[in-house]
């Protein structure tokens, strides 16, 4: 299971996974979509399956769900890889406004 599987490292590690013979499941968030589907294409090539999940993990009922669906669709979970974050680049400190650190911490530590 791989949380913000639909692109980059996410995306890198399902199409791993695959190439080594293991089937996954990634959730990501619902506007990622048209990622998703293309981490499900890249996955397929290697003749895996790549379960998809859309929802935003910051809602503890979602990561519920989540296992839920992990548990269905593969059986066990083997593997978490908790890669769902989020991350805005400011060159200087005194550049990142409280907003941005609160939605930084909510997202990457905190669960509601």
């Amino acid at each position: 299971m791989i949380t913000g599987g639909d692109s980059g490292i996410g995306r890198a590690t399902a199409v791993l996974f695959a190439m080594e013979g293991a089937d996954s499941l990634i959730a990501y968030l619902p506007e990622e979509e048209e990622d998703a589907q293309e981490t499900v294409k890249l996955v397929e090539k290697y003749d895996r399956k790549c379960y998809t999940y859309a929802a935003n993990l910051k809602d503890r009922n979602n990561c519920k769900k989540l296992i839920e669906v992990a548990m269905e669709k593969l059986g066990a979970i083997n593997i978490l890889f908790n890669n769902h974050a989020y991350q805005m680049m400011v060159h200087d400190i005194k550049n990142l406004d409280e907003d941005q650190w609160v939605h930084t911490f909510e997202t990457n530590i905190h669960r509601k």
